[in-house]
C-alpha cells in the first residue's frame, strides 16, 4: 500500500475519473539455465505465467485438413521446444514414451519415438492404427448424439490405450535445460534425464533414470504418492513437485534435499521467482520455500512463509465434482521487474463459487491491513470468480498485471465424476459444458482486484490455458461450438473477438485436452490432447 504525495494524488484522481490499472507489460526473466527456445518448460517460463514471447496470428480462418500437420500419440499435455543451432525440435513426452521431431520452417517430421525404461512393451502396443480405431468409434457416437455408447467408448479409450494411474500422468510436464538435456517424470515415481548429443537427426533416448521413492526416508516415501511437476531453479537445480513432498535433485538426478506437507496434499506444479523462492499450493496452505543453493529452506528469515487460504472440506468438494482437494491452480507469479507489487495468484475452492487469490511474494507492506474475509495477512486480495465454478483446474493466465480465469466446473459430470476422458468428450456435445473466462486487473494504487471483462460462453471442455502473445496482445483461448473445435484471438485490454480459427472438420482428434496453447516461432499453434500433437498453420506466415 503506498503513502507518498505522488499515490495519495493518484488516488484522488481515481476517486474523480474512476478505476485507476497501471498497465504492465513487463514479463519474467529468463531462467539462465533454460534451453533458448520459446517454450522450454512447460507453461512457458519457471514463473508459470503462460505469456509467450512470439509473435502470434492474428488473421483468422476456417483451416483445412492440409493446414495441420499430425503426430499420433495416446495423449500429449505440453511438449517443450529445444533448439539446435538454427533448428526447432519440439519434444514431446507422453504416457507411452517420448517423440522427437523437427518443426524448422514448416516440417513437423518425426526423428524418434522412444519408450519409457522397462516400458518397451507397453509402447509398441499403442500404434498408430490403434489411436485411429479408438478415435472414429468415439467420432461416430459424438456425431450421433449417442449418449450413453458415447460414455461407453470413452471409459473403454482407457483399457485400450492402456491409460491409467500409473500412465496418465506420464511426460505431463517436462523441461529442457539449456545444455539441450530434456528431463520429465514416468510412471509416477521415476525422474527421467534424455539426450541426443545435440544433433538434429539423432534419436532423443533416455540416458538416466531414478526412482525417487527409493531416494527418500521411509516415513516421506510413504505419503508421496507420484510426481506432478518439474521446475528449474536459476543456478541449474530440478525442483520437483510431488503428492506430499518437494524435492530438489541436482541434473545428474542426485537427491540434494526434500521437504514434506504432513497432512497436505499437493496436486499441482510449481512456480520459482528469480531469486530461487519457491511456490507451492497443498491442500490447506500457499508455501513460499526458498532454496538457498544447498538446501530447501522454510526459514523466514530465508524469505520463506507459508498461509491458509479458503478450502472446502475434503468430502464435500470431492463430491461436488471437484478433482483437487484444494487449489486446482499451479501457482503464477504476478509483477516483475520493476513493477511495484510482486505477488502468486491462484484460485481457491469455494462450494458458494472459487476465487481469485493474490498472497504477496516477498516483504508485506508496513501499512497493508488484512483485509475482511481473508485467513492471512500474507492475503493480499481475494475476488469470486463470476463464473458459478467450485474449483478451477486451469493455472491463470497472467500477463503484466492481468490475469485470465476459466471456469472447469462441468455442471453436468458423467456418474463418474474424476473420469476426465468421458467429460471432455461429453461435454458441449451430449452434457453441458464448463463455460466462461474472466479477466481481473490488479490496481496497485489500491491492492485489489478489479474486474476488466468476461466472456460467458467460451467452452472449457479441454481445461486448456490459453497463451498471450505480448507483441500482438491477443490472448489465444480454445473454444467449441457446437462440438466443433476452434480457437479465438481475444484482445487481452477489451476482451473483443478479434479472429477465430475454426478447425477442420468435427473429429475429436481436434481436441486439447489436459494441454497448454503453444506458438511456434512463426505463430504457428502447437498444441496436444488425445490422439495427436498437432501443428496447425494458422496464418500461413
Amino acid at each position: 500500500m503506498k503513502s507518498s504525495i505522488f499515490y495519495q494524488t493518484l488516488l484522488a484522481v481515481f476517486a474523480i475519473f474512476g478505476s485507476l490499472y497501471v498497465e504492465s507489460e513487463n514479463i519474467p526473466t529468463k531462467n539462465p539455465w533454460l534451453n533458448d527456445s520459446v517454450y522450454p518448460i512447460s507453461h512457458h517460463n519457471s514463473a508459470q505465467t503462460d505469456a509467450s514471447v512470439v509473435d502470434g496470428p492474428q488473421q483468422g480462418k476456417r483451416l483445412k485438413v492440409s493446414e495441420v500437420k499430425t503426430v499420433a500419440m495416446a495423449w500429449c499435455s505440453a511438449p517443450t521446444l529445444k533448439k539446435i543451432g538454427d533448428e526447432t525440435i519440439v519434444i514431446a513426452a507422453n504416457p507411452h514414451g517420448i517423440v522427437k521431431i523437427r518443426a524448422s520452417g514448416e516440417a513437423f517430421d518425426v526423428v524418434s519415438n522412444e519408450p519409457y525404461p522397462g516400458r518397451e512393451d507397453l509402447h509398441a502396443q499403442v500404434t498408430e492404427e490403434k489411436l485411429s480405431s479408438v478415435m472414429s468409434a468415439i467420432d461416430k457416437r459424438r456425431r450421433n448424439k449417442q449418449h450413453w455408447w458415447l460414455w461407453a467408448r470413452s471409459l473403454m479409450m482407457y483399457k485400450q490405450l492402456y491409460l491409467n494411474q500409473r500412465t496418465m500422468g506420464s511426460g505431463a510436464y517436462a523441461l529442457v535445460d539449456k545444455e539441450g538435456y530434456h528431463y520429465t517424470v514416468f510412471d509416477r515415481h521415476y525422474l527421467l534425464k534424455s539426450f541426443d548429443n545435440n544433433e538434429v537427426m539423432t534419436a532423443l533416448t533416455p540416458i538416466k533414470h531414478v526412482n525417487m521413492l527409493d531416494m527418500l526416508p521411509s516415513e516421506i516415501a510413504a505419503k508421496v504418492d507420484r510426481i506432478l511437476g518439474i521446475n528449474l531453479t536459476q543456478d541449474g537445480y530440478l525442483v520437483l513437485a510431488a503428492t506430499g513432498a518437494v524435492l530438489v535433485f541436482d541434473r545428474e538426478l542426485k537427491l540434494k534435499d526434500t521437504i514434506s506437507f504432513p497432512g497436505e496434499y499437493v496436486e499441482n506444479s510449481i512456480a520459482l521467482d528469480e531469486h530461487n523462492g519457491i511456490y507451492v499450493v497443498t491442500s490447506k496452505r500457499m508455501h513460499k520455500l526458498v532454496w538457498t543453493g544447498r538446501e530447501l529452506s522454510q526459514r523466514k528469515e530465508d524469505g520463506a512463509w507459508a498461509s491458509s487460504y479458503d478450502v472446502m472440506p475434503e468430502g464435500e468438494a470431492l463430491e461436488l465434482g471437484a478433482v483437487s482437494h484444494g487449489s486446482g491452480t499451479t501457482p503464477t507469479l504476478m509483477g516483475f521487474g520493476d513493477d511495484e507489487d510482486k505477488l502468486v495468484v491462484i484460485a481457491d475452492s469455494r462450494k458458494d463459487g472459487a476465487q481469485i487469490v493474490a498472497f504477496w511474494r516477498d516483504n508485506i507492506p508496513d501499512s497493508f491491513k488484512q483485509k475482511a474475509g481473508t485467513l492471512s495477512r500474507r492475503i493480499a486480495d481475494q475476488r469470486a470468480i463470476d463464473l458459478g465454478t467450485i474449483t478451477v483446474e486451469a493455472s491463470p493466465l497472467v500477463y503484466g498485471y492481468g490475469v485470465l480465469m476459466m471456469n472447469t466446473s462441468y455442471p453436468q459430470p458423467t456418474p463418474i465424476t474424476m473420469d476426465v476422458v468421458s467429460n471432455a468428450f461429453m461435454a458441449g456435445v451430449t452434457r453441458k459444458a464448463p463455460t466462461g473466462v474472466q479477466k481481473f486487473n490488479w490496481n496497485v494504487v489500491e491492492n485489489h482486484f478489479e474486474k476488466s471483462w468476461l466472456l460467458p460462453d467460451v467452452d472449457n471442455s479441454d481445461w486448456m490455458p490459453p497463451t498471450i502473445s505480448a507483441s500482438t496482445g491477443l490472448a489465444y483461448i480454445a473454444n467449441k461450438q457446437n462440438g466443433r473445435y476452434e480457437y479465438l484471438g481475444v484482445d487481452w485490454r477489451s476482451g473483443d473477438i478479434q479472429a477465430r480459427w475454426v478447425f477442420p472438420d468435427d473429429s475429436v482428434l481436434w481436441n486439447s485436452w489436459g494441454g497448454i496453447t503453444t506458438l511456434l516461432e512463426d505463430g504457428d499453434f502447437l498444441l496436444g490432447g488425445f490422439f495427436a500433437l498437432k501443428r496447425f498453420d494458422v496464418d500461413g506466415r
